[in-house]
């Protein structure tokens, strides 16, 4: 296989599995590799499995333990294979590689605009409102395609890539709008603004096709999100007035992605900048709030938990590129919060914990007043403890210790309100 610079698997940032190099420091701050690596194999063979559709080729929306029953097929099926994708990089089972393949078929035929005479060709639908086409929604496909197309090696996939990539281009010449309204035949400045996202595909299709022109195209929208940031370092990517916990990793990736094949500080400062507005924001519990607006002001007191994971990748990136401990230490705070989120089969005081079709997956939502389950969720939550193992693991035991110490003065800070 050739390998792409992506965020898919672990593998896309040139690490090898875990395997058997464990530390007892994992142990120490509360991830130990052998609950983690348990917890995402049981979550990828016995839950995940059971919300992907044979008759319809497609991951369900979400389950509903209420009624215990499915969603139909939607936009979970842009995010879903992503972890397919990495368990067959981590197990070399096909069977995985045959349901990320299916998936990008099912959108393909299903959520993705493929008219010939359409001006705004391989843009993907939401699901909620299926007369607006997405350009983040889009740029996650462009992944999933080149994600199928580095491992199988078959041009369709490659051509799917490029030919939404076309809608993203349409996007940027359209002010960067986020999204097209079909029925209006207009772009739509107002939305939900995920340039990282356009980034990463942008980059990950230079380095497939090796044409240096995405890579130009990735810095213009790169350029463009330093005019989007917020003193604070936040980024309001909502209507460019609230900040969605949904669309932070991806923008701290792609910025650090653009500084690495660029050495243009500025775009490793901006993301380094957002990063660390997470740190100073990061509650005791390692978690974010779902949304706050631009005056500081929290929307609701949800969380989204799979965000979390999500973001914990994007602070191992920070790692990458700095060396700086507080951002493994703020990865592991978040990625404890998540295990509190997965429903154990030997904890039946949980709700909805005498259902078997409950356990081991993720909950949407928090404070846990939820009900459902989806296979995007789970894909953040595995993928983070994949991404965390074999980074870290890959690390020189005195940085381990090093890291280690980090982690326990953050928490003594806390335990002392300071």
């Amino acid at each position: 296989m050739r390998t792409v610079h992506m965020t898919i698997s672990p593998r896309g940032w040139g690490l090898d599995p875990a395997g058997k190099r464990d530390s007892p420091v994992l142990a120490a701050i509360g991830l130990a590799k052998d609950e983690l690596e348990t917890r995402a194999r049981n979550n990828t063979y016995h839950w995940l499995v059971r919300q992907f559709s044979d008759e319809a080729g497609a991951f369900h929306g979400y389950y509903d333990a209420r009624s215990r029953s499915y969603a139909d097929p939607q936009n979970v099926n842009l995010v879903a294979p992503f972890q397919c994708l990495a368990a067959f990089d981590r197990y070399g089972d096909d069977k995985f590689l045959d349901m990320a393949r299916a998936s990008a078929d099912w959108l393909d035929a299903n959520m993705v605009e493929t008219h010939p005479m359409s001006l705004v060709l391989g843009g993907v639908a939401d699901n909620i409102k299926p007369d607006q086409l997405w350009t983040k929604y889009t740029a996650d496909y462009v992944t999933l395609n080149l994600g199928l197309w580095e491992r199988l090696e078959e041009q369709v996939y490659l051509d799917r890539a490029i030919q939404s990539s076309r809608f993203l281009l349409q996007s940027q010449n359209h002010n960067f709008a986020p999204k097209y309204h079909q029925w209006h035949e207009q772009w739509m400045s107002k939305g939900w603004q995920s340039f990282g996202r356009v980034i990463v595909a942008m980059i990950a299709l230079q380095e497939s096709v090796d044409d240096d022109t995405w890579l130009e195209w990735a810095k213009a929208w790169a350029e463009h999100a330093l005019k989007l940031q917020a003193d604070s370092g936040c980024f309001h990517l909502i209507n460019d007035t609230y900040y969605s916990s949904d669309l932070a990793a991806d923008e701290i990736r792609g910025l650090i992605r653009v500084y690495l094949r660029t050495e243009d500080r500025r775009f490793l400062g901006a993301a380094l900048r957002f990063a660390d507005w997470h740190l100073e924001r990061q509650d005791p519990h390692g978690s974010w709030p779902l949304s706050e607006d631009r005056w500081g002001v929290a929307v609701t007191n949800y969380r989204g938990p799979g965000d979390m994971p999500n973001i914990a990748i994007a602070l191992l990136l920070a790692h990458k590129a700095t060396g700086h401990a507080k951002y493994v230490a703020g990865a592991a705070k978040a990625l404890r919060y998540s295990l509190v989120h997965q429903q154990l089969p030997d904890r039946p005081d949980q709700p909805y914990g005498d259902d078997p079709a409950t356990h081991w997956g993720f909950w949407s939502w928090d404070p846990q007043y939820d009900y459902t389950m989806s296979a995007d969720q789970s894909t953040h939550h595995v993928r983070g403890y994949w991404f965390f193992l074999d980074y870290v693991l890959s690390l020189d035991p005195n940085e381990l210790k090093t890291i280690a110490q980090c982690i326990q003065d953050n928490e003594r800070e806390q335990d002392t309100g300071g």
